[in-house]
Parts: structure tokens; C-alpha cells; sequence
């Protein structure tokens, strides 16, 4: 059995040629390693020298905004952090209820055969009101005992955007270094971290400064979403959008090099 066996796999193998499921790219070991280590070299050295002066611009717009309030420092190893602290405000008993109920019922809506709206954005709005369900529950119970302030959230928020501008180098020098074709693309790849970095930036000034305006006006019900929906999930989202234009821009340079390419069976 095992030779007959063995014998129709040696004639499907010379009548039968292997089908070709796709292209796939030439890869260079050695320029991947080295692009990765100048890009992530260069940009984390960029980052780490404008990370105080961009705080501290950072905290001075803040306090020309809202002008009452205090600085703060907080240290992270040979990084210095400064960030303007303001009064948040503590939602009313009524107020916190009244989210309760609206979320309760809107959650309801989303859960019921009257809920058309497509799948994936229900479970979106899904994931959104449960945060708001979460919050307002835990001040109609424990208002007293909120743990967080805005000069706490403040920290945190600077700590947060420290990671991610630490962050984004690596992330997209890994992705992106696996092209290895020549040096315009190596400039593409740089002048896309480069443009992500500087939008990262911008945003996340502008984020901030909407953060303690609703902290300040609205109410600290608001903070678990700001994490938990326009946190570091929001940041993914124009870090891929970054990549996915540079992937499409690789892609058409790749069609002119033909010889880049080879067929996988």
C-alpha cells in the first residue's frame, strides 16, 4: 500500500506542476537590519531631545488657555515632564444619574431586534456605553472615593504620550524595513515616521487641551472614555493610516521594479 501510495505521489509531481498562490517580495537580510537601526536610531534620538521642550511648550499654551491652575514636574529617569495642572469637576448626584439611566436605556436600544444600524459600529457603540454605564455607576455609588484629579490625569496623560512617541519609531521601523529595494524607498520610509511623528505631536497637544476643557467644564465622568475610546486606541488609528499610504505608495514603486518580485508555489 505504502509504495503504491508513494508512486502516485511521484507521478502527481511530474504531471502535475504546483500552482503559483502568489507573488512574494525579495528580502535583504542585512538592509533590513541596518535601516531599521539607522531609523529607529534616528527618530528615538529625535524624540528623547524635543520631549521637554515639547512639554514645556506644551504647558505654557496650557496655562495662556486656562490661566488658573499650577505646573508640575514629574521625572522619569533623565526626562523631566511638565504639565499644568487645573480644578476638574466632580459630577452632581443627579447628573450621574441621569447618565446611568441614559446609558442603561441606550444599551438597551443597541441589544434590541429595533436596533438597524450595521454590526460592526453597534459594537462600537456598544463598547462606548458600557464605558459610560461603568462611570456613571461607580459615582452614583462611590463619588467621594473618585481616586484621580486632572494634575493625576495630567501625569498620566504625558506618560502615556511619552510611550507612544517612543513608540512609533519602532513600530513602524519594524513594518516598514522589510522593504528593501533601494534608496527612495528608504526615504519614503523615513519621510513616513517623520510625518507620523509630527502629527502625533500636534494631536496630541490638541487632545490634551480638549481633555481638561471637558474635565473642567462637563465632569470627571468623562475620563474613562478619554482612555478607554480617544486614548492609545484613537493613536493606532493615523499610525496604520500612516503606514497603509506608505504601503501604498511602496506598492506602485514596486510594479516599476519587476524584477523585485518572484513567484511563491
Amino acid at each position: 500500500m505504502a509504495s503504491r501510495q508513494d508512486s502516485l505521489r511521484t507521478f502527481e509531481a511530474q504531471a502535475v506542476p504546483y500552482a503559483r498562490f502568489g507573488r512574494v517580495l525579495k528580502f535583504n537580510r542585512t538592509l533590513f537590519l541596518l535601516q531599521l537601526l539607522v531609523l529607529t536610531a534616528f527618530f528615538e534620538a529625535v524624540v528623547l531631545h524635543l520631549l521637554d521642550k515639547y512639554f514645556e511648550a506644551l504647558t505654557g499654551i496650557t496655562r495662556s488657555v486656562f490661566k488658573e491652575g499650577h505646573i508640575l514636574e514629574h521625572s522619569v529617569g533623565f526626562l523631566k515632564i511638565k504639565y499644568f495642572a487645573i480644578f476638574g469637576r466632580l459630577p452632581t448626584a443627579f447628573e450621574s444619574f441621569t447618565y446611568l439611566v441614559l446609558s442603561g436605556v441606550f444599551l438597551a436600544f443597541l441589544l434590541s431586534r429595533f436596533n438597524r444600524l450595521p454590526r460592526n459600529f453597534t459594537a462600537w457603540l456598544i463598547y462606548v456605553d458600557m464605558i459610560y454605564l461603568v462611570s456613571s455607576l461607580y459615582f452614583v455609588l462611590f463619588e467621594e472615593r473618585f481616586p484621580y484629579t486632572v494634575a493625576e490625569f495630567g501625569r498620566l496623560y504625558f506618560l502615556q504620550q511619552t510611550g507612544v512617541f517612543l513608540l512609533i519609531p519602532v513600530l513602524l521601523g519594524m513594518t516598514l524595513s522589510v522593504y528593501t529595494f533601494g534608496f527612495v524607498n528608504f526615504m519614503l520610509n523615513f519621510l513616513t515616521i517623520a510625518l507620523t511623528l509630527f502629527y502625533a505631536f500636534i494631536f496630541g497637544a490638541v487632545r490634551y487641551l480638549a481633555f481638561l476643557s471637558i474635565l473642567q467644564s462637563w465632569s470627571y465622568i468623562h475620563m474613562p472614555a478619554m482612555f478607554f475610546v480617544a486614548g492609545p486606541l484613537l493613536d493606532t488609528v493615523y499610525v496604520v493610516s500612516f503606514y497603509s499610504l506608505c504601503s501604498y505608495l511602496t506598492v506602485k514603486l514596486l510594479h516599476r521594479k519587476g524584477s523585485y518580485y518572484q513567484w511563491g508555489y
